[in-house]
């Protein structure tokens, strides 16, 4: 690699101050409608919104610091990180004070969720992987290792248990592999299972997604033992999946029903995701103002400061302030996604781009969840909802950001 621009007036120059403003401004949207969201709820002691700036303050910490450090720094780290990852997740299982949480405690009352930075270090790792110049994914074993990466914390985490986090790790894998190079159709098969399980339940969807698999399996000419290996991995799915749903406790066959209907149990399973529509869709147009939401103030809408923050911002400022939060978001986005392509720097562009793909996750799935269109999983809207360790995270993946486009021109 050729020596870096560093913080010359060229680096400088090519700073993204757009991309800073539009997160800063997340932040702040974040901390007073914690403030809204918390005020009034006396089953809160401490006042959520002091800590949260506290956090913020951390964050831009972590954000400065991130920007500073060279490229070849995290490049020559990626798999220490990583490694360092696994262990902190090995910790929270093994451990006797930590079994069954999702946190380290510490004094004060803070606490630190390690499967934050270990999106970090997974983004790291299989960047630094991807970047080979030999990377060649006609070999299995250049698509296998870094979806292996991915499926080792996506098991620890998922036995904390957290599946709604586990989930990301794979998911933020695939842009990575999509940008490498790895065509749409290998991508379809990868994901191939996943459809096996939605369409299980009746013979004619579980037909039709067979023939989709197997089409695709034909016009991409795998060899016969790869091909063989995704359609029989697909079927034993399909054959599987109704014998699990049978195997279930009738508490978790509930969930998964009642987020495909909620009214089945309004008061019980269903209740979260009644509340949050209910609050986003009284918030009409313009809202009902600052402090003046009825679902928030009286403690209808739960988790209002964490999962559901975006539920109390479209009740209090309506369509116009969701509107204008969702575009800051991709705002945020855009300005990460054009930082990959104009860096020249192969480990950089990958590293963009699967921060890119974890903050477009948690966006995704924590709005979902909010309207009742995906099941509530407990992700955070990046930058607004409550929390030190997910902020934290996500300020240094800017922070990485903003320095990569700094030094643009390195190779």
């Amino acid at each position: 690699m050729t020596r870096g621009i560093g913080f010359g007036p060229r680096g400088f120059r090519d700073f993204d101050h757009v991309l800073l403003w539009g997160v800063l401004a997340l932040v702040a949207i974040g901390v007073v409608f914690i403030y809204s969201s918390t005020i009034e709820n006396f089953q809160i002691p401490a006042p959520l919104h002091t800590r949260q700036l506290l956090w913020a303050t951390l964050g831009i910490v972590a954000l400065v610091v991130a920007l500073s450090l060279p490229i070849q720094f995290y490049y020559s780290t990626s798999y220490v990180a990583y490694g360092l990852g696994l262990a902190l997740l090995l910790v929270l299982i093994v451990a006797p004070a930590t079994q069954g949480t999702r946190w380290f405690e510490f004094p004060l009352g803070l606490r630190l969720q390690p499967s934050e930075a270990a999106k970090v270090a997974l983004i790291l790792a299989v960047a630094r992987y991807l970047s080979g110049r030999n990377i060649d994914f006609r070999r299995a074993r250049d698509l296998v290792i870094p979806l292996g990466m991915a499926g080792i914390p996506f098991l620890l985490v998922a036995g904390q248990p957290d599946l709604g986090t586990a989930a990301i790790f794979p998911a933020l894998v695939i842009p990575m592999l999509y940008w490498k190079g790895l065509p749409i159709w290998a991508i379809f098969l990868i994901c191939s299972p996943a459809l096996s399980v939605v369409t299980a339940f009746s013979p004619w969807t579980w037909g039709l997604g067979l023939l989709a698999v197997g089409v695709v399996v034909w016009k991409s000419r795998l060899r016969h033992t790869v091909a063989m290996l995704v359609v029989i991995i697909n079927v034993v799915i399909g054959v599987v999946t109704p014998m699990a749903w049978d195997g279930m406790h009738d508490y978790q066959r509930q969930r998964i029903l009642t987020f495909l209907s909620p009214q089945q149990d309004p008061l019980g399973a269903g209740y979260q995701i009644i509340q949050s529509t209910i609050a986003v869709g009284s918030g009409g147009m313009t809202g009902k103002g600052f402090l003046q939401g009825t679902q928030t103030k009286l403690n209808f809408l739960p988790e209002q400061h964490t999962d559901f923050i975006f539920s109390v911002i479209a009740e209090e400022t309506g369509m116009v302030g969701a509107l204008f939060v969702l575009l800051l978001i991709s705002l945020v986005l855009f300005r990460c996604l054009r930082a990959a392509a104009e860096v020249k720097n192969s480990f950089a562009e990958l590293v963009i781009v699967g921060g890119s793909a974890v903050l477009f996750c948690h966006f995704v799935v924590n709005v979902g969840m909010s309207l009742g269109l995906l099941p509530i999983t407990g992700l955070p809207l990046p930058f607004v909802s409550y929390g030190g360790s997910h902020l934290l995270s996500q300020m240094f993946l800017v922070g990485m950001v903003l320095g990569f486009k700094m030094r643009w021109m390195e190779y």
